[in-house]
């Protein structure tokens, strides 16, 4: 039997708003869909030049409020679905136990094998698994010992998930 990390996880509102932020910054910087922003602000410019010379202001309008939506209000309104989700469900903070091995991930009776894994993210905060249904956050805080942290990385690579 190789080697396995227990943790135990504190799930609620917060631990879901922030692997929701950090996923969200991540995917901001590293997809194509940063591109879509820079489209809003040149729609912004011709916009400009629409109202300056043809005292037309329907496409300003519209630009600068998709390019205020796309950088400011996506978070926002995101933020809001998750707080209502968790006001509505009256859920408390459940905790989970978790353990990892070579095999994949066990939560409770379900499995997550490493090929359900599609990637993971290293932050300054913890982890970010992307599996094939949903995505898993690990704050480093859940690892009780340092080498727990540096196995999880090894195995990680190992699996080429890293």
């Amino acid at each position: 039997m190789s080697k396995s990390i227990e943790l135990e996880l504190v799930w609620g509102k917060e631990e879901a708003l922030k692997g929701s932020k950090l996923y969200y910054d991540y995917d901001m910087r590293h997809s194509a869909k940063r591109y879509i922003g820079w489209a809003f602000v040149g729609l912004v410019q011709f916009g400009i030049v629409g109202a300056l010379k043809h005292d037309s202001f329907g496409l300003l309008y519209i630009s600068t409020f998709l390019v205020l939506y796309w950088y400011y209000g996506r978070w926002y309104l995101r933020k809001m679905m998750i707080e209502r989700f968790y006001k509505k469900s009256n859920s408390k903070d459940t905790t989970l136990k978790l353990s990892i091995s070579k095999e994949g991930l066990q939560i409770k009776e379900e499995r997550i094998s490493w090929d359900a894994v599609v990637k993971v993210i290293e932050t300054e905060e913890g982890f970010l698994l992307n599996t094939t249904e949903n995505i898993l956050f690990l704050e480093k805080s859940f690892f009780q010992k340092p080498e727990d942290i540096s196995y999880f990385k090894s195995l990680l690579k190992e699996k080429k998930k890293l």
